[in-house]
């Protein structure tokens, strides 16, 4: 008899192993993260712009791009803090009191006071709370698709390991505590949770890249001036003051805030859709996803059991195999709505039976009416069967149903037969099916009669084949997927049978191809994954760590990764992708708050509309930054050239810093919130290696940019030949610059010329509105040195 551990062993093992509890290691503060969002070349560049404009005394221009860096610091703070709180959901897996046997009796204590050595008793319903080994049990299967993801409960045998924060389905035992808190499986992931830390998106690379060349450039063109207007008898001051202002002017100070404004914008177009955005930057990566790994239980199929398909011996027996389901069945269900669905409640198992018994018998109690149970034997461990007397007209029948090779053993069946069912029943198995089968007989006995007489000389009715259906969706969204060049590899707990014929069933695999089980990658290195992983769709058994691995080789190799997931045991690989996506009806609190994006309908057809939303909101972006350059780089030559040429400057301080304030804003934001180009999701994922300026668009930005300057310059220098006054000259100049930029803000829009965007023409004819007040209005002329004369 087990007595447990005594008060004086409890003590000595919870000093030397500590609390049974999931630690989080913070290794920020709340002020470090907050710092943390502001070191980029880009803010760096803006910050000193903000310093140079306070030096020229330039307040608003100052005040409007220090308000531009704390607006984007504090949106990024806010996500970042949000997503490091996935480690302390792993605390909620852990029940807050447990049964235990301590000091020869039952106590109920604090999970957190458990350590190993402990017996636990456990019943159905209970969540395990920490690792250990069965030392008794009767007909125990527990749940462990939350940490493995496979589908099916497993039946555990005596000794077997049993993990803590898994669930009991079924039976009962004790179970012997091994291992506790952090030492556990899910401790052991919340540890390895605790080191990742997410990869900088391909756009904030890119935009770190750009604020490179843009500051060179700027810095180049800015100290040339001064030694070439020395160089002609300028004098220092207002040439250090032109410096600093075309500096200023080159940097495009709205370029994060159209960045931060489009993001949000596609967050709320993707909330419609069913997919809400946690990180705002996934927005833009999830439209270069290139490889997507998919977890199969709840996100490629229902993440519950259903019959597929049913093999009977004499089909004038249906009825009685029908029975045979909904006799001694302890599941129930229930009608979700006015529709025909329903919920299983009790064994997922028993419901698979009774619904496919309703799917052919619409009412249930009509195969009951008429007689009664006067006898029922519960599940035997040992015979794996389960076995109902039903009395109906004075007849007394045994319906029986379990392990098909214990119903086969007990049926009057020849040894052909028995042959040729075994071949049946073996080949559903060998598609990933669990297989249970049904026998019945009359019993001639009257009176009370032992088990065993009652589960001989059965008459064999049949079987079903009972599975973890594919979404409705799931098929459609893979080609969806495949169509728009992404790569969808799946990788799950179950066995390789159970996953290629899932992933036949929605197209991963369209013929039979190589399954990876989690123990053959193990005996792969890394070099020898990277060879295969490009050919192989399929990873069965495998474990967190299997999926984590895959992501990383697959980022070495120079893939953005997207990752499916709704379990603990996805949390892993969640935060380590590009993308972490999780479900948002069966997905667990550690899987959405280690993800990215959290799909409110799991629907995986969603994440296809998402990557397209994706594509937009990058396209859109680089509209805005070819716009900001293309004038900024117009505003720089002008002056440049000016100042080779030995011209007067054709723009003095305020009036760049004027063009820079409102031609840098809302054109740019409207072009960031652009109409959507249907055919980007035709397109195949963009290569994460393109840079934002590619050749092409920096071909038009040269072209454009240049080529206005040489036109605003001839114009300049023609107004000043005819006699007429410098601030005549500038005036003209100052207000062509600005014009130019607003038609500019509708060329680069491409084939989306034609189409209406109210935002970008309210947002142009506003700021022609203002520049004629500024240019005609008295005040406003002393301020920008204006005139006609």
């Amino acid at each position: 008899m087990e007595k447990g551990l005594s008060s004086h062993e409890v003590n000595q093992l919870l000093a030397v192993h500590g609390k049974n509890e999931i630690t989080a290691k913070r290794s920020f503060s709340p002020f470090i993260l907050f710092l943390s969002q502001f070191p980029s070349f880009l803010n760096g560049i803006l910050f000193l712009a903000a310093i140079f404009s306070f030096f020229i005394s330039d307040v608003l221009d100052a005040v409007f791009i220090l308000a531009i860096l704390l607006l984007n610091g504090t949106v990024g703070f806010i996500q970042e803090y949000n997503a490091e709180k996935s480690l302390e959901k792993l605390k909620n897996y852990v029940l807050p009191l447990s049964r235990v046997l301590r000091n020869g009796k039952e106590e109920e204590i604090p999970t957190s006071d458990i350590v190993p050595g402990d017996i636990v008793i456990l019943s159905e319903g209970d969540r395990i709370p920490a690792d250990g080994v069965l030392v008794h049990h009767e007909d125990l299967e527990v749940d462990e698709s939350i940490l493995t993801g496979e589908s099916l409960p497993v039946a555990k045998e005596q000794n077997a390991e049993v993990f803590g924060g898994t669930l009991v389905l079924k039976g009962k035992g004790h179970l012997k505590i091994q291992k506790t808190g952090m030492k556990t499986h899910f401790g052991q992931i919340a540890e390895t949770l605790s080191t990742l830390s997410p990869d900088k998106t391909p756009l904030n690379h890119r935009l770190n890249v750009l604020g490179k060349i843009i500051s060179f450039i700027a810095i180049l063109a800015a100290l040339s001036i001064i030694p070439i207007g020395l160089s002609q008898n300028r004098e220092l001051f207002p040439l250090i003051l032109l410096s600093i202002s075309i500096t200023v002017a080159a940097v495009p100070q709205s370029l994060p805030t159209v960045i931060t404004i489009a993001l949000a914008i596609g967050t709320t177009r993707m909330a419609k859709k069913n997919a809400i955005v946690r990180k705002m930057h996934a927005v833009e990566t999830l439209g270069s996803i290139q490889v997507l790994l998919v977890d199969k239980t709840g996100t490629l199929t229902e993440n519950s059991m259903r019959v597929k398909k049913y093999w009977i011996q004499d089909k004038k027996k249906f009825e009685s195999l029908l029975r045979a389901c909904i006799f001694g069945n302890t599941a129930s269900l229930a009608q979700k709505g006015s529709q025909d669905k329903y919920d299983i409640i009790g064994d997922r198992t028993d419901g698979a039976l009774l619904l496919w018994a309703k799917s052919h018998a619409k009412n249930l109690n009509t195969l009951k009416d008429g007689g009664e149970i006067t006898d029922e034997f519960v599940f035997d461990p040992e015979q794996k069967t389960i076995t109902t007397v039903w009395e109906e007209h004075g007849k007394k029948y045994v319906f029986v149903r379990g392990a098909p090779e214990a119903i086969i053993e007990e049926s009057e069946l020849s040894e052909k037969e028995k042959t040729k069912i075994t071949k049946f029943y073996e080949d559903y198995a060998s598609n990933g099916l669990r297989v249970i089968a049904f026998g019945e007989k009359l019993e001639k006995h009257k009176g009370s009669v032992k088990r065993d007489h009652l589960e001989k000389n059965l008459d064999f009715l049949g079987f079903v084949g009972i599975y973890d259906p594919p979404r409705d969706e799931a098929r459609e969204a893979v080609l969806k997927a495949r169509n728009a060049g992404i790569t969808t590899i799946m990788v799950t707990g179950d066995n390789e049978k159970t996953a290629l014929s899932i992933a036949k069933d929605v197209g991963i695999l369209e013929k039979d191809e190589d399954v990876i089980t989690g123990e053959e990658l193990e005996k792969l290195n890394d070099d020898e994954v990277a060879k295969i992983i490009d050919h192989v769709r399929v990873f069965a058994r495998s474990r967190p760590e299997d999926k984590l691995r895959l992501v990383t080789i697959l980022k070495k190799k120079g893939y953005v990764v997207g990752v499916t997931g709704d379990g603990v045991n996805d949390s892993l690989a969640l935060k380590r992708a590009d993308v972490g996506v999780s479900m948002g009806q069966t997905g667990t609190d550690v899987a959405k708050e280690a993800s990215d994006i959290v799909l409110a309908d799991d629907n995986f057809s969603t994440l296809v509309s998402a990557v397209e939303e994706g594509r937009i909101i990058y396209h859109n972006i680089l509209k805005a930054i070819t716009y900001l350059l293309s004038g900024n780089l117009s505003e720089l030559s002008l002056i440049v050239f000016a100042t080779l040429l030995g011209l007067p400057s054709p723009l003095i301080p305020t009036q760049i810093l004027w063009i820079n304030l409102i031609t840098d804003g809302l054109p740019a934001l409207a072009l960031a919130s652009d109409n959507k180009d249907p055919d980007l999701i035709k397109d195949g994922p963009r290569n994460p290696k393109t840079p934002i300026l590619s050749k092409k668009r920096s071909i038009f930005i040269a072209l454009v940019g240049l080529s206005l300057s040489f036109f605003l310059l001839s114009v300049f220098y023609l107004i000043i030949n005819l006699g007429k006054s410098e601030m005549l000259a500038r005036t003209v100049v100052f207000n062509l610059l600005i014009f130019s930029h607003m038609g500019l803000a509708f060329v680069v829009r491409g084939k989306s010329l034609f189409k209406f965007n109210p935002f970008l023409v309210w947002g142009v004819f506003g700021i022609i509105i203002l520049q004629i007040i500024i240019t005609f209005t008295p005040f406003f002329q002393d301020i920008f040195h204006l005139g006609f004369k």
